[in-house]
């Protein structure tokens, strides 16, 4: 759909999705033009913020998926690594099919699920990293695990080449371990929940 505005100077201009596709160049030259503590800061504000989202819409779901990816990492990770290259072909292939005007509608499905599941998962990666190293602390409430992944997602903005190799590692535990349990509990809901079939009854 096209729209006429008027701009500054009078003159009609079209919208259109590849306007609106400037925007996130624009935004990420605006964050790279901040300070290294100000991407730290804001790294760690953004991790902290989405996994108190993701715990608050997901509590249970978001706690097994921690308890996974701190049981048993290394199963977590085998998963994770093809099923993070899926997602983000998922992303790569819907951003190519919005050039177009016709794979636009092809392409908001594929982004929305590519980009749902890359931000949900790796939060929890990170939430499950704070968690390893709080526990190591004696802490065992949740929110310090958040606040202790948001940490180490910050400090990572110092060094990229490390701060990329830790996201991606952490972006594999959360993913695989998301999608054991899915495949486990049949969703992510509880599956204590479910009344049909009455689980262990005869």
């Amino acid at each position: 759909m096209v729209r006429w505005l008027m701009n500054l100077s009078g003159e009609p201009a079209v919208v259109t999705l590849q306007n609106v596709g400037q925007v996130g160049p624009i935004e990420i030259q605006l964050v790279r033009s901040l300070g290294p503590l100000a991407q730290s800061v804001l790294v760690l504000g953004v991790t902290v913020l989405l996994g108190a989202v993701c715990l608050g819409l997901l509590p249970e779901y978001g706690r097994r998926v921690v308890e996974t990816t701190q049981r048993s990492p290394v199963i977590s990770v085998c998963i994770g690594v093809p099923s993070l290259a899926a997602l983000g072909s998922l992303v790569y292939l819907g951003s190519l099919l919005a050039g177009s005007s016709v794979g636009v509608f092809f392409a908001i499905p594929l982004v929305s699920v590519g980009l749902a599941g890359l931000v949900l998962w790796t939060t929890l990666g990170f939430v499950a990293l704070g968690g390893v190293l709080a526990r190591r602390m004696g802490f065992e409430n949740v929110s310090l695990w958040i606040l202790v992944g948001g940490l180490c997602s910050g400090v990572t903005v110092f060094y990229p080449p490390i701060g990329i190799a830790v996201a991606t590692l952490t972006a594999s535990l959360g993913i695989g371990a998301g999608i054991r349990v899915v495949f486990s509990s049949g969703g992510v809901t509880n599956p204590e929940e479910r009344v049909v079939p009455p689980a262990n009854k005869i």
